[in-house]
């Protein structure tokens, strides 16, 4: 038997979510600007500096990424 979704708990999260890529998109709205470099350079940069730390990020994201979205119940 299917229970409801806690839809509090989900509202928070998608609103935080959305929060925070808007707070991005205006951060690199504001870099470009400016002229300086925009968010996109920084993580490429930082990627370049730690390799195995961004791929085990990526791959901890897209592991979380699929388990919400492929988990059954």
């Amino acid at each position: 038997m299917l229970r409801p979704a806690p839809n509090a708990a989900v509202l928070s999260v998608a609103g935080v979510a959305l929060g925070t890529l808007l707070m991005l998109v205006g951060a690199d709205f504001a870099l470009t600007w400016t002229r300086r470099l925009p968010i996109g350079s920084w993580v490429a940069g930082w990627a370049r500096r730690y390799p195995l730390f961004a791929l085990a990020l990526a791959l901890v994201a897209g592991g979380l990424i699929g388990h919400f979205f492929f988990a059954t119940g």
